[in-house]
């Protein structure tokens, strides 16, 4: 025993210098909650856990390399379920290049204006039929003019449907003080069923322990038709205790969700959270725990 741990003591004091030379910082967020849904069991399961690493260096052009490796993980299998990112990329004076499988500027500028809350209504028109994080895609984020940025990403033909592009994104962002105002356009037409063309205006506010963002989609996609949606959320913090509630409704009325939550930390990288919620219909309550590192 005493010789298993030397080992691992001389094993990390090896390792951490060379992880101190290249930047590079292993991440995760462990997440779990408790759901008693109407006409359902008590169900205990794993809520969006995630595994990553990422790192940079400096260029000899004085840009700056990086790279962004995350799985899906499950703290009910206690394994990998699936990749979540893997990208690498350059930034400087520029912008920034980046190409692999990652978040599209739709989701990020857009999506996560209301996708905020830990329970499962998170997101509700962010996660629809258009996938949200694509694959073997080259994507260019400009650099700050004057509170302006602009985005415009591609996705590689990689299926033989004779299609040369089989996505494409534009996006842009504006900010202003406490206030954040973004518009995109995401077309995955040549990605195969289920997919389409999704446009997204949304808006965004904070101001001391206050935020409130809202966001609206159309989007059109191949087997659905059109549909509108619409989705807004908020908090209000005190101290180590945030208060939080979102909205979403689209134009099937039996898809409307809604929800209240308190968020408490327990600390810089732990938290628990309780909600009550109505998600298409079905009422029900969630609680959580979650550790970062």
């Amino acid at each position: 025993m005493k010789k298993s741990l030397i080992a691992l003591a001389v094993a990390g004091a090896m390792t951490a210098p060379i992880m101190a030379q290249a930047d590079a910082t292993l991440y995760g967020s462990l997440r779990t909650k408790v759901q008693l849904m109407d006409g359902q069991e008590l169900n205990v399961t794993d809520n969006s856990t995630r595994i990553g690493v990422k790192g940079s260096s400096e260029l000899f052009s004085g840009a700056k390399a990086f790279a962004h490796f995350e799985q899906a993980a499950s703290t009910t299998t206690g394994g990998f379920t699936g990749g979540r990112l893997a990208y690498v990329g350059a930034e400087g004076d520029f912008g920034k290049v980046q190409i692999g499988r990652m978040w599209t500027a739709h989701t990020v500028w857009t999506g996560f204006t209301t996708d905020i809350v830990d329970n499962s209504t998170s997101g509700a028109t962010v996660y629809d039929t258009l996938q949200h994080r694509l694959s073997n895609m080259i994507a260019y984020y400009s650099p700050d003019m004057g509170g302006m940025k602009l985005a415009a990403s591609v996705l590689g033909a990689n299926d033989n449907n004779g299609e040369d592009l089989d996505a494409f994104s534009l996006s842009a962002q504006y900010k202003m003080g406490g206030l954040v105002l973004a518009a995109s356009i995401i077309d995955t037409q040549g990605a195969g069923a289920g997919t389409g063309t999704n446009s997204a205006l949304s808006a965004a506010y904070t101001m001391d322990a206050f935020y409130i963002g809202a966001r609206f989609r159309a989007a059109e996609t191949l087997g659905s038709g059109k549909e509108d949606a619409f989705e807004v959320a908020g908090t209000y913090s005190m101290g180590n205790t945030t208060l939080l509630a979102n909205f979403a409704t689209d134009d099937n009325d039996a898809d409307d969700s809604m929800s209240l939550e308190v968020q408490q930390k327990l600390g810089k990288k732990a938290r628990v959270f309780a909600a009550v919620l109505d998600n298409a219909g079905t009422t029900g309550v969630e609680a959580g725990y979650r550790v970062d590192f």
